[in-house]
C-alpha cells in the first residue's frame, strides 16, 4: 500500500467525486493507508463512482477518462502491483506499453531496425475504442487463469465494474476504466494472446492500443492486415478503418509521435504541429507577462518534446522550428511595433542568458539513449 501510494503521489492526477486532492490525502496518508488495509483485509472496501474527464484529441473529438479518487487510486495502484508480478512473464517482445524496461521510444527504434534490415512494408493500425471495449468478462476469464483466490478476483472485479458518476451503462457493460493506474496492466493482460499469435508469424510492435505489423511483401502486409482483424474479432475488438492502412517503408509511417522512413525517425507533422500550438499559446503578443516569465513558461515544453524525440538522426527541421520558436519571441518582444525592434529589447545573447535554448542546441547536448 505504501508503495502504491508513492506511485499515485509521483503520477499527480485530478481529484475524484470527492474533491480530494492528493495533498489532501497526503496530511494523513500513515493513518489513510493504515485504514485501506484492514477494509481490503475485512473485505469491507467498495470502490467510489469515477469522474468523467473529457479530454480533446489532435483531431478534434474528445477522449473520455473516468477518473477515480484519490484513495481508490492508491488500490488500484496496490492491486496492480501483485497483478504485474503474477502475468509478467506473460508480456512477450512486442508489447512495450507499460511494461518495465520498455518505453515508447524502444518500440519506435525497433520499428526503424526492422525496416531498415529489410521489412519494406508495414500494416499500421488502431484498435477502435480499446479500454471502451474490453470485455468484462472475457478479462476475469483469463485472470483466472493464473489466479485461484476468489476474494482477489472479486475485488479486480469490482473496480472494472466501477460505474461514472451520472451515467447508466448497465451491468453487462463492457470496457475498463481508462484513468485508474490498473487498466493499462490489465490491457496487456488481456491482449497477451493476441501478440503471441500475432508475434509468430511476423514482426509486431504494439504500444496499447498503436501497433505496427513489419512484412518483407506487399502482399505479405495484405494478409497480416487481415490476420490483424482476425485475431482482434477473436478477442472481440476491432480496428478503426481510419487509421488502418498497409504502406511502404519509403513513404514513412505514423508511430508514437514520430515519422519512420528512410530518412530515419523525425517528428511527425502533427508532432511538430502540436508543439506549435503550445508555444503559440504561451507567447500570444497581447501578453503583458515580462519576456523572462515568458522564456521560462516556454522551456519546460522546449526540453520536454525535445526530451521525447531525441531518435531525431536529421536535424534540419528541428532546426527550422527553432527559428519559428525564435520568431514567436521575436513577436512578443516587439509587440506591434517595428519587427526589427527585437534586436533591441531581446538579443538573442539576452535570450541565451535568460535560458532559453532551441530544440536542435538542446538535441545536440545528449545522445538518443540518455
Amino acid at each position: 500500500m505504501e508503495a502504491a501510494w508513492e506511485s499515485v503521489k509521483r503520477n499527480k492526477g485530478a481529484p475524484g467525486v470527492d474533491g480530494e486532492s492528493i495533498d489532501d490525502f497526503g496530511t494523513h496518508a500513515k493513518e489513510r493507508l493504515w485504514e485501506l488495509s484492514e477494509a481490503l483485509r475485512t473485505k469491507s472496501w467498495h470502490p467510489k463512482p469515477l469522474r468523467r474527464v473529457w479530454i480533446p484529441k489532435p483531431d478534434g473529438t474528445k477522449r473520455g477518462l473516468a477518473v477515480p479518487c484519490v484513495e481508490d487510486r492508491v488500490v488500484h495502484a496496490a492491486v496492480a502491483e501483485v497483478l504485474y508480478a503474477v502475468f509478467e512473464d506473460e508480456f512477450g517482445p512486442d508489447c512495450y506499453a507499460y511494461v518495465k524496461g520498455r518505453n515508447a521510444l524502444d518500440a519506435v527504434e525497433r520499428v526503424n531496425r526492422a525496416a531498415r534490415a529489410g521489412r519494406q512494408w508495414m500494416v499500421e493500425t488502431d484498435i477502435k475504442k480499446f479500454f471502451d471495449t474490453i470485455d468484462r468478462r472475457r478479462l476475469m476469464d483469463k485472470l483466472a487463469m493464473r489466479i485461484a483466490d476468489g476474494s482477489f478476483l472479486r475485488l479486480v472485479s469490482a473496480i472494472v465494474r466501477s460505474g461514472v458518476l451520472g451515467e447508466d451503462r448497465g451491468e453487462g457493460a463492457a470496457g475498463v476504466p481508462q484513468g485508474s493506474p490498473l487498466s493499462p496492466l490489465l490491457a496487456n493482460i488481456y491482449l497477451a494472446e493476441f501478440d503471441r499469435k500475432l508475434g509468430r508469424r511476423h514482426i509486431l510492435v504494439r504500444y496499447a492500443d498503436d501497433l505496427v505489423v513489419l512484412c518483407a511483401t506487399e502482399e505479405e502486409a495484405r494478409k497480416a492486415r487481415d490476420e490483424v482483424e482476425a485475431a482482434l474479432n477473436d478477442e472481440g475488438l476491432s480496428m478503426k478503418p481510419e487509421k488502418t492502412r498497409v504502406t511502404r517503408f519509403d513513404l514513412g509511417v505514423d508511430f508514437l509521435g514520430y515519422n519512420i522512413s528512410r530518412r530515419g525517425p523525425e517528428p511527425s507533422t502533427k508532432s511538430v504541429e502540436r508543439y506549435q500550438e503550445k508555444v503559440r499559446a504561451l507567447t500570444r503578443r497581447h501578453d503583458t507577462r515580462p519576456l523572462e516569465e515568458v522564456v521560462q513558461r516556454i522551456m519546460p515544453v522546449v526540453r520536454g518534446w525535445t526530451y521525447y524525440f531525441r531518435l531525431t538522426r536529421r536535424t534540419d527541421r528541428l532546426f527550422h522550428l527553432g527559428g519559428w520558436t525564435i520568431d514567436r519571441l521575436r513577436g512578443y518582444a516587439a509587440k506591434h511595433r517595428w519587427y526589427g525592434v527585437w534586436a533591441k529589447v531581446a538579443p538573442m545573447e539576452k535570450l541565451h542568458g535568460m535560458g532559453f535554448r532551441t530544440p536542435c542546441q538542446m538535441l545536440l547536448k545528449c545522445s538518443p539513449r540518455d
